[in-house]
């Protein structure tokens, strides 16, 4: 199931000064997230209501009415609700020839161009052919999308969500409650972080708790001292659970 409605749906071929318009989409995204992924072709999306995240080369950007963002072809991008919020998105698909690659824009537009947006669309058949009437409406929006418009300062990037629990498990908690702290369920965290790192939240714990124990064994002059070094209030566990992990006790690890 895909992750967004298709409200208005129009593949289009239009040629103009190197410009070539592929297909114009108003989507009104679902709850489901979309995954990072990537098109031969650019693309276009303009917030017209809602909010959300919009994810772009792995940095992570709130969006809200009137964020557009330009994502150059071959760039990954994705998105996800935010607050339940499921917003309404005009995509454009499109490509300018002989174009190099640039790098990700994201602009901020005013609620009269906004206004004049939602009533340019409105104009346009939902399916089915276009006509020479038509063309008029889509060219303006086009030509108000891609014009020229100062740019919103880039915000900091937001941790992404493996760096954000990464930092979560080096204290203690049970993994429930990590979980909790990063404001999801186990088993959905889990899933998460494997689409985004390829590690599960207990096989993500393990790794972390690996590389504090090897370290440990570089420092410490025992087992036991570096068992507690890393975390561990039992030696024996300690030694059951590093062989689990590398094959090897830690005795011949240290050798």
């Amino acid at each position: 199931m895909f992750a967004w409605s298709p409200i208005l749906i129009q593949k289009i071929e239009i040629h103009a000064l190197g410009f070539v318009l592929r297909k114009l989409q108003l989507n009104r995204h679902r709850e489901a997230e979309v995954v990072p992924h990537a098109h031969p072709y650019a693309q276009l999306i303009l917030y017209l209501s809602g909010e959300g995240w919009q994810t772009i080369d792995g940095r992570r950007r709130a969006a809200r009415a009137g964020d557009l963002f330009l994502i150059p072809a071959g760039t990954a991008h994705g998105f996800a609700v935010q607050q339940r919020s499921r917003p309404l998105c005009l995509v454009l698909d499109y490509e300018v020839e002989g174009a190099a690659r640039t790098r990700p824009v994201h602009r901020h537009l005013p609620q009269a161009t906004l206004n004049e947006l939602h009533a340019l669309l409105a104009r346009l058949p939902a399916k089915g052919r276009l006509t020479l009437a038509d063309y008029p409406a889509i060219l303006t929006v086009v030509a108000r999308l891609l014009g020229q418009a100062p740019a919103v300062p880039e915000p900091a990037a937001e941790p992404s969500l493996f760096e954000k629990v990464r930092g979560l498990l080096r204290s203690p908690a049970p993994l429930a409650r990590v979980a909790r702290t990063a404001g999801y369920h186990p088993d959905h965290l889990s899933r998460r972080l494997k689409r985004e790192s390829g590690l599960g939240l207990r096989a993500l714990r393990d790794q972390l708790r690996l590389e504090a124990a090897q370290n440990a064994l570089r420092r410490a002059p025992t087992i036991a001292e570096a068992a507690t070094q890393a975390g561990f209030d039992d030696p024996n566990y300690f030694a059951r659970w590093f062989r689990r992990q590398t094959g090897r006790t830690p005795s011949q690890w240290k050798r």
